[in-house]
């Protein structure tokens, strides 16, 4: 029985190549991207690995998930898995002080803001198909070689979110799983395609991720490293 994943942001790097390994694990994919020629172009280029589908989605704008909830509700009722893939980094090179309000709004809004109204939107599909909720998700501890103000503290929301969640379905026998995977430095467009030897390529850690989801290991409530350990924060 073909099962079917969302991917957020997925039209480009770690969310493009994510989508590529579950569609050849057998998923049915929903690609998820704001921009219909950037996305559909996505799209074409993955139909050669399963059945891709584009899904207008932008995750800044809560009109836009309302839709794409009631749209998958309508069409795709066999969904299982939610990838919540998308996220802005902010300016990482400014001080906490620098930054505007609406700067970190803006940042807040993509990395924990849609993905928790998104999750909750899908949540009563993934609980009858006794689904998989995977955060995609960064250290949030500051250290003087990676301290960006903003992405660090919007996704620091994303990881608590994780945790709570996870607790929670256990306590209430709910029959979903969540927990965030935290790949490590990739090369993207968000870094401005940083390379060096410690970096990841987006097709590295997009089979990170999926070997996450596939491998059976009960990880509920986790926000995990690379390695498969959990946080300690």
């Amino acid at each position: 029985m073909t099962q079917t994943a969302l991917v957020t942001g997925a039209n480009k790097g770690i969310g493009f190549e994510t989508a590529k390994h579950l569609l050849q694990a057998g998923y049915r994919v929903l690609v998820g991207a704001r921009d219909q020629v950037r996305g559909e172009a996505a799209v074409n280029e993955l139909q050669a690995f399963g059945d891709a589908q584009l899904l207008l989605l932008d995750v800044a704008d809560l009109s836009s998930i309302e839709q794409a909830v009631q749209t998958i509700n309508a069409q795709y009722p066999d969904l299982s898995l939610l990838v919540n893939n998308a996220g802005i980094p902010g300016d990482m090179h400014k001080v906490g002080w620098e930054f505007d309000v609406e700067e970190l709004q803006a940042t807040h809004q993509v990395n924990f803001i849609g993905p928790f109204a998104l999750s909750k939107g899908l949540l009563p599909l993934l609980i009858a198909n006794r689904g998989i909720i995977q955060n995609i998700s960064i250290p949030i501890e500051p250290l003087d070689f990676f301290n960006p103000f903003a992405y660090t503290t919007s996704k620091a929301p994303l990881n608590v979110m994780t945790k709570s969640w996870g607790r929670a379905f256990e306590k209430a026998q709910i029959p979903v799983r969540i927990f965030a995977v935290m790949p490590g430095g990739v090369t993207t467009d968000l870094n401005g395609n940083m390379t060096g030897d410690f970096m990841k390529t987006p097709a590295q850690a997009g089979k990170l991720i999926t070997e996450f989801v596939l491998d059976g290991e009960n990880r509920n409530g986790q926000v995990i490293n690379y390695d498969g350990t959990p946080s300690v924060y």
